[in-house]
C-alpha cells in the first residue's frame, strides 16, 4: 500500500493501459465510498486523454477495462455503469477541462500545460516508478560519441505515452549543444509504437540511434542479452513524469484525498494484481508537483525557443 505523497517512486513496469485501469478503479471506488454516496452531485466526471493509450486498440482497451471492472465490483460488492466514451480525443478532453464538464483525468504533460489554471497538481497519482529517464542509445563503433555526432543520422523515437517528451527533450539536447534542431540536424527522425521495431533497427545497423526509455530498454537487454554488448547510451534525460492523473481545481477537496487514497491502496486487492500483471505495471502512487518540474522546465524551454524562432519568421 501507499500513503502521503511521494517525490520518488520504485523501479516498476508500465503500460499506456495503466491510465486506463486508474479510470475504471476510480470508477467503482469513487461510486462505493460514503461521501460519494452522501453527496451524489459530486461524483466525479472522469476521462483520459487518447495520447495516453497511443499504440492500444481502443477496442481492446475498453474491453479490457469491462474485465477489470467486472472483478472490482465482486471484489466491492457494487454495480456500476461505465462510460464507454472515457477516452476523448485530445481536444475534447481539454475543452472539458476548461469547461468544467470532467473532474478527475488523465493526461500528459503537454496537455497539462494548455490548462494548467484548472488543473489541481498538489497531488496527483501516477505510475509508482515516479516518471521514465528516456535515452539516446546508438550501436558500437557507429562513431555517434555525442550530439554532434548525429549529423546526417537517422534516429527513431518510441511513440508511447512514457515517450511522449522525447521529441522536445531530443530537440532541447541539441539547441543546448549549439546544433540545429532535428528537422536540419538529422537525415531523418521516424516514430514507432513497437518498442522492438525502435531498438532493433539500431542493433542490425538499419538506423543510427534511437530514444526509448531506461525501462524499456532494461526489458529488450532482459530479453535479448547480446543487445547490450552492441548498444550503448550517449545521452540520459532526468526522470520525468509525461502523463499523470489529477482533478480539477473546484472539486470539492474534502473529497480528493480520500477517493485518491482508496486508488493507490488498490495494489492491495488480488483481482488489481491481476489485471496489474497483465498490463505489466506494478501500480500507482501518489506524489506532490515538485515530481512535474523536470518535464515542466523542459516544456518550457522547448515552447519558448519555438516562440522566439517563430516571431523571426514573421
Amino acid at each position: 500500500m501507499f500513503s502521503g505523497l511521494r517525490k520518488n517512486g520504485t523501479p516498476a513496469r508500465s503500460s499506456s493501459l495503466s491510465g486506463l485501469c486508474l479510470v475504471a478503479a476510480a470508477a467503482q471506488l469513487v461510486a462505493g465510498s460514503e461521501a460519494t454516496t452522501r453527496m451524489a452531485v459530486t461524483s466525479p466526471r472522469m476521462a483520459i486523454s487518447d495520447k495516453v493509450v497511443i499504440g492500444v486498440n481502443l477496442s481492446d482497451a475498453r474491453a479490457a477495462m469491462m474485465v477489470w471492472t467486472r472483478e472490482i465490483m465482486k471484489t466491492i460488492d457494487i454495480s456500476v455503469a461505465i462510460n464507454q466514451e472515457v477516452v476523448k480525443p485530445s481536444d475534447q478532453l481539454l475543452a472539458a477541462i476548461r469547461g468544467g464538464t470532467v473532474d478527475l483525468f488523465c493526461l500528459t504533460a503537454q496537455e497539462y500545460r494548455q490548462v494548467a489554471p484548472y488543473v489541481d497538481t498538489s497531488r496527483i497519482i501516477a505510475d509508482d516508478y515516479g516518471g521514465d529517464e528516456l535515452l539516446l542509445v546508438v550501436r558500437e563503433g557507429s562513431g555517434i560519441v555525442n550530439l554532434a555526432g548525429l549529423r546526417g543520422r537517422s534516429v527513431i523515437l518510441q511513440e508511447s505515452p512514457s515517450t511522449g517528451l522525447a521529441e522536445p527533450w531530443l530537440t532541447v539536447s541539441l539547441w543546448r549543444e549549439g546544433l540545429e534542431s532535428p528537422a536540419q540536424w538529422l537525415s531523418r527522425m521516424t516514430r514507432n509504437t513497437k518498442l522492438s521495431q525502435v531498438v532493433l533497427p539500431v542493433f542490425f545497423g538499419q538506423a543510427d540511434a534511437c530514444v526509448v526509455t531506461r525501462r524499456g530498454l532494461t526489458t529488450m537487454f532482459e530479453l535479448n542479452p547480446q543487445l547490450s554488448r552492441k548498444l550503448k547510451i550517449v545521452l540520459a534525460s532526468p526522470r520525468m513524469v509525461s502523463a499523470f492523473f489529477a482533478w480539477r481545481k473546484d472539486f470539492p477537496a474534502h473529497l480528493k484525498k480520500p477517493l485518491f487514497d482508496r486508488l493507490v491502496q488498490l495494489k492491495s486487492s488480488p483481482a488489481t494484481r491481476q489485471i496489474l500483471t497483465l498490463f505489466q505495471s506494478s501500480g500507482f502512487a501518489a506524489f506532490d508537483a515538485d515530481c512535474l518540474r523536470p518535464a515542466n522546465s523542459l516544456l518550457e524551454a522547448y515552447e519558448r525557443r519555438r516562440e522566439t524562432q517563430a516571431g523571426r519568421l514573421k
